[in-house]
């Protein structure tokens, strides 16, 4: 079931709304301003009221300006707000600093360097009004201070609007970066999966042909190694797919691999014609899960590429426990030569190196090629 999560009744307002809102309040000024004026409740001078009445319109109108237009609104209101301010035909509280106060709001929401330039118009015009009242501040400071308010609430809305923005943004970046990470990864799992498993899967298949007449029982043991091999890289496959899709089984999956199945792949590996010679060096220990997962997969990516390229039957994996880390060596004594071009297996080790802050070499080496890894313990800093 759904939940109708619902915004503030603020930002459900339409923009017609908004305009709805501005025009009450333009009728608001006009009539508050203009009424005592035209009633004859005013003890000014008729010509006094005629600039009330000039300034009460005039300054109404930049309410209704002030969303769309917001520098005509700006330009057309401080004139009025000046004229108050030097004449004080009414209060100039709220009706005029108030509705200048909202046009100043408006202008400063845009965040550019004209909106300081309107701050200065501001602060000269009130400077202006102090020297016409004869230095009677009061008069003129506090309608001045409230549309400077005014202002300022529009710098701090256009400061939180732009870090809005950067963060959204910030996070849309880190996001692509995570997708981009995971994508990788999804790479590297599968390439080593499917490498091994088909390196091995095509060298079986290849002898089982080339015995399948003369020899039916090693045609036979061929296709058991194929049906064995190709169960194992789909119950990896689908460990891979079961965490991809998150249904909440994950802790009915296999475990990811590491250095204790090193036996099984070991064994994989001399199906397909290569005998693994493997030695270990110093106490071997439980190893952080991303050390222990890459260290496999890097054995794994060094396998079948003896498998694929070496065409010798043997090769030495050497796993030495070290203070503070793990090093990994895969030697062979085949074809040697420098890497060819186009491939991901030593992309790939390399990456998983890099991932866990350690580093790989791989190259030919007098009598052949070798892998060489050095993986950080972290739980032993």
């Amino acid at each position: 079931m759904g939940i109708d999560v619902r915004p503030p009744l603020l930002r459900r307002l339409r923009p017609g709304h908004w305009f709805a809102l501005d025009c009450v309040a333009a009728a608001a000024v006009a009539l508050g301003w203009g009424a005592p004026l035209l009633g004859g409740h005013s003890d000014a001078a008729p010509a006094s009221r005629w600039v009330g009445l000039l300034g009460a319109t005039v300054l109404a109108v930049p309410l209704l300006l002030r969303r769309r237009w917001p520098w005509a609104a700006f330009g057309l209101g401080i004139p009025a707000f000046g004229m108050s301010l030097a004449t004080s035909v009414v209060p100039v509280v709220p009706f005029a600093s108030v509705p200048m106060a909202l046009v100043a709001y408006s202008v400063a929401t845009r965040d550019s360097r004209r909106a300081y330039a309107a701050l200065a118009t501001i602060l000269v015009v009130v400077a202006a009004a102090v020297t016409v009242w004869n230095g009677q501040w009061v008069t003129v400071l506090l309608p001045g201070a409230v549309v400077v308010i005014g202002w300022g609430a529009g710098m701090l809305r256009a400061q939180y609007r732009g870090y809005l923005e950067a963060l959204a943004a910030q996070r849309e970046r880190e996001a692509e970066a995570l997708v981009a990470d995971e994508r990788l990864r999804i790479a590297r799992e599968l390439h080593d999966v499917v490498a091994h498993s088909m390196s091995v899967i095509t060298v079986q298949a290849d002898m089982g042909r080339l015995v399948f007449d003369r020899k039916p029982a090693a045609a036979a043991a061929a296709l058991g190694v194929i049906e064995t091999t190709g169960r194992e890289a789909l119950t990896e496959l689908r460990r891979m797919l079961g965490v991809l899709r998150d249904t909440g089984s994950r802790g009915t999956l296999e475990p990811a691999p590491g250095l204790a199945r090193l036996d099984g792949l070991v064994a994989s590996t001399a199906a397909a014609g290569i005998s693994v010679d493997v030695v270990v060096r110093g106490t071997p220990r439980p190893l952080p899960a991303g050390v222990d997962v890459s260290a496999y997969r890097i054995v794994q990516e060094a396998l079948t590429n003896v498998v694929k390229h070496s065409g010798t039957p043997t090769c030495r994996v050497t796993i030495g426990y070290g203070h503070d880390s793990v090093l990994l060596m895969v030697t062979d004594h085949g074809r040697g030569g420098p890497p060819g071009p186009g491939g991901h297996g030593l992309v790939g080790m390399r990456e998983r190196a890099a991932l866990c802050g350690g580093e790989l070499r791989a190259g030919p080496v007098p009598g052949g090629f070798e892998v060489t890894a050095r993986l950080p313990d972290g739980d032993r800093r």
